[in-house]
């Protein structure tokens, strides 16, 4: 473990660059982790999981969540060294206590549970409660995905989105992640809020000072469309679609508490908002295409699928079509060539990480 002076040092001077390798700010989000107790294979678990946001344009959901990780584990509302526990009700399916374990490292031992089940059985399925934040949806279905299996990913949040009709958001913005396997190629990445944008980005908006955001967003704490992102962080955000991503919202909140016995997302708060335990449930799903049409037909579908996809026509003066998950595999290609840029919420999250270690 490092001395809380000398890690808050290596924190401000990683802020004070203007890029980073991915490499260099993992080794830092290691020794933060370690530096709170979690165990070193946890540790890089943990910022691994948060770099896969960070290397594919995900920044919103990566490293500058780090002071609410930090703060949790400082305040013990995230255990460092949780007594996670599995039930297995039946063969394919799994419920998760994380009692109260850090979200990214319960999370990717969920996935990994969920993948032996899904080679073994064809489908494999793990609910779990008592969590934290789980970082990108992204990273899991990407783990899955290059094992050659269909990966789902869901969590539910602090309550953002209202009913269709409401004015108080009951419900999170509950991402969906799906990852597709193609052979020899990328996979296909989906990972989107149930709102027309997550609510940490309106956040990060209003810390960098922006006036307004762009109207269809959100509502007013009266449920009065606005622009004013202090307005809409006070209020509760769109979902997509309208009634649609309501709806979808709640799909994603009862796989993910009502599964796992866990707390609904209109009882989440988060740890560095209220000194409890955000008590986040997740779901996680995975398909071994073996166990249905078998891998070789699904990788013949899926090439002609995408493939239909690259030809498609583009509309006049716009780009072609791409797969989803295309702009992120671009991003942590020129990330491994020129380093991660440091903007602005970023270095203030080290900042504040640092504070908090020489002050906990």
């Amino acid at each position: 473990m490092q001395e809380a002076s000398a890690l808050a040092a290596k924190l401000r001077q990683m802020a004070a660059a203007d890029t980073v390798t991915p490499a260099a700010l993992a080794a830092l989000v290691v020794d933060v982790f370690t530096h709170c107790g979690v165990p070193q294979h946890d540790a890089e678990i943990g910022a691994e999981v948060a770099l896969w946001a960070q290397t594919h344009g995900s920044d919103s959901h990566g490293v500058v969540h780090l002071p609410l990780y930090t703060r949790g584990l400082l305040d013990g509302t995230i255990k460092s060294n949780p007594t996670i526990a599995t039930t297995q009700p039946l063969p394919c399916s799994a419920v998760m206590d994380a009692d109260h374990a850090l979200g990214l490292v319960a999370s990717r031992r969920a996935m990994d549970l969920a993948i032996d089940l899904a080679k073994t059985y064809g489908v494999g399925a793990v609910a779990v409660r008592n969590s934290s934040h789980f970082g990108a949806a992204g990273y899991y279905v990407d783990h899955a995905a290059a094992q050659g299996l269909i990966g789902l990913a869901f969590t539910n949040a602090s309550p953002a989105i209202a009913p269709t009709g409401g004015t108080e958001g009951l419900f999170g913005t509950n991402p969906i992640g799906v990852g597709f396997p193609l052979h020899d190629a990328e996979p296909i990445i989906a990972d989107m809020a149930t709102a027309m944008v997550a609510r940490s980005r309106i956040r990060h908006m209003l810390a960098a000072g922006q006036k307004s955001i762009p109207e269809g967003w959100a509502l007013d704490p009266t449920g009065r469309p606005t622009t004013d992102p202090a307005e809409a962080v006070k209020g509760s955000v769109l979902p997509i679609g309208g009634p649609k991503g309501y709806a979808l919202s709640l799909m994603v909140e009862v796989l993910c508490s009502a599964l796992s016995d866990g707390k609904p997302g209109f009882q989440v708060t988060y740890e560095n908002v209220v000194k409890r335990s955000s008590n986040i449930c997740h779901f996680f799903l995975v398909l071994n295409p073996r166990g249905f049409a078998g891998t070789q037909a699904y990788d013949t579908r899926m090439a002609h699928i995408a493939g239909m996809v690259g030809q498609a026509k583009p509309m006049a003066g716009a780009e072609p079509p791409r797969l989803p998950g295309a702009r992120g595999h671009a991003v942590k290609r020129q990330v491994a060539a020129a380093g991660i840029a440091m903007f602005d919420n970023l270095r203030a999250a080290l900042k504040n990480v640092a504070g908090m270690i020489e002050a906990p």
